[in-house]
């Protein structure tokens, strides 16, 4: 395993003046607004941001290629990279041949082909995720009648009196509802929640969130292989709901928001091997991995087990396809961290997690357990009971708020053992092993054989609300 680096480019992807909807600590229904280059959601406009957003991207890939030393290199990017001002790429060609997604394909395609050296060995690009939805007019849609009747519906169940969401700060980027009570509830917060639950179940527009997987051997492939993976389930901040207009109003801000979109249904009863080139399941086997998946787990959809769900599914017992023990679980995310109930990894296996969206906690989502006291820096240590090595970015916005983003690296051991998803038990599954010995002196061969570093990138840009970020490099050690 000491074969194989990753990198993370660790940036704040998240809205800039991000703020709850209610003043209630459990609230996980936020305003702010996206930061992008397009003036408008003409295809001119959509294609100078996604242009922008590739050529940074393959800047900073390009820092990081001197550094690498060994057979399998890893680039991962985190959730949310490829956004507009609106959240999501409208449903336009942008070049009058290819949709966003497909675009920031093809031309990641050119880029790479360009870039990789010819030196036998196996780059791996993760493109954290672009947002897209169905929807090619949005000043028509933003301005229908549907819109602005759930817009003013809105309106009518909040409080007069929102003092949280005009206060600066670091705010908590939750991934799902609450997991309080109902009957504990405030009755503002019990009925905004009610009120999504309606919005979730009648949406006016579909909304997808959706990545890229480059693998590729100059030497050995002709083509660069490419994978399409997508998320599966919806969190409370995958949108905002707006932002607040001088009449403590929300506004939709020219956004898609979360009372307008939901995603698609999807399944993973059959398992989550992808198939063929249509196919968008978190599980793939790349050229010359053998009978091992990739699996490539978007936030939220990590914290609810998706790849957990789905070991050991095999064509005779009713999957679509064999669900290969994974060699490698990726966390692409806006807030989540690896959690020990949602490892999947094989044995001696590595997750990794990029993360552009919020602090490490030793108790996931408990601001009383966060690490290094908040501030940025270097962990190596147990948290959500997953040994691990974590570097933690901290960021000041140009709107005056404090961000964060972080990366991880964990193993499983040798002795680890993964059987199939009881789904009775949920979250108390068997879980894999990442440490040898007592909690209070951990240790893997693995975890301890990397030595994380940070290469900074000094820069600024418009695309994001922070800077440009920095790049979280995990060295072999044996390399040095």
């Amino acid at each position: 395993m000491e074969e194989i680096e990753y990198a993370a480019w660790s940036l704040y992807t998240g809205p800039s003046n991000l703020g709850m909807v209610i003043d209630d600590p459990d609230c996980p229904w936020v305003v702010g607004q996206w930061t992008g280059v397009n003036g408008d959601t003409t295809s001119q406009q959509i294609k100078v941001d996604i242009d922008q957003r590739i050529s940074l991207a393959i800047e900073t890939f390009q820092k990081i290629l001197p550094s690498y030393e060994t057979y399998v290199r890893n680039f991962i990017l985190p959730e949310f990279f490829f956004h507009c001002n609106q959240g999501p790429y409208p449903n336009i060609k942008v070049d009058g041949q290819h949709y966003p997604l497909e675009y920031i394909q093809s031309r990641f395609n050119e880029k790479l082909q360009g870039i990789i050296p010819d030196d036998n060995n196996y780059y791996n690009i993760v493109i954290g995720s672009v947002l897209t939805s169905n929807i090619d007019d949005y000043p028509g849609f933003l301005n229908s009648e549907l819109v602005n009747r759930r817009l003013q519906n809105l309106n009518n169940i909040l409080p007069s009196v929102l003092g949280a969401s005009n206060k600066t700060g670091y705010r908590v980027w939750r991934r799902s509802a609450s997991f309080r009570d109902q009957e504990t509830m405030g009755d503002d917060l019990t009925a905004l929640n009610d009120f999504m639950k309606e919005c979730r179940a009648n949406p006016l527009c579909t909304v997808r969130n959706r990545g890229l997987y480059f693998h590729y051997n100059r030497t050995m492939m002709t083509d660069i292989e490419t994978f399409v993976y997508e998320k599966q389930c919806e969190s409370t901040v995958d949108l905002t709901m707006g932002v607040f207009n001088e009449e403590n109003k929300i506004e939709t801000g020219g956004m898609i928001t979360e009372w307008m979109a939901n995603y698609p249904s999807y399944s993973i009863i059959k398992g989550d091997k992808q198939t063929d080139q249509l196919s968008t399941n978190s599980r793939f086997t790349s050229g010359f991995l053998g009978e091992s998946d990739i699996g490539v787990e978007v936030c939220l959809d990590h914290r609810l087990q998706r790849l957990r769900r789905t070991v050991g599914m095999t064509k005779v017992c009713g999957a679509d396809a064999d669900n290969f023990p994974l060699f490698k679980q990726i966390i692409p995310s806006g807030g989540m961290q690896i959690l020990d109930y949602s490892v999947a990894a094989d044995r001696n296996c590595a997750i990794f997690n990029a993360d552009g969206c919020d602090k490490v906690y030793r108790k996931y989502g408990d601001e009383t357990t966060v690490i290094l006291n908040a501030e940025a820096g270097k962990f190596k240590g147990i948290t959500c009971g997953v040994y691990n090595q974590t570097i933690q970015s901290k960021w000041l916005g140009r709107d005056g708020n404090t961000y964060f983003s972080h990366s991880q690296l964990a193993f499983t051991t040798k002795d680890s053992v993964l059987g199939g998803f009881d789904n009775a038990l949920g979250f108390n599954n068997k879980k894999a092993l990442t440490y040898d010995g007592p909690e209070d002196n951990p240790s893997n061969i693995h975890t301890d054989a990397y030595s994380p570093m940070v290469i900074s990138l000094g820069a600024d840009t418009d695309l994001f609300a922070a800077s440009t970020g920095e790049i979280h490099y995990y060295k072999p050690m044996a390399g040095e």
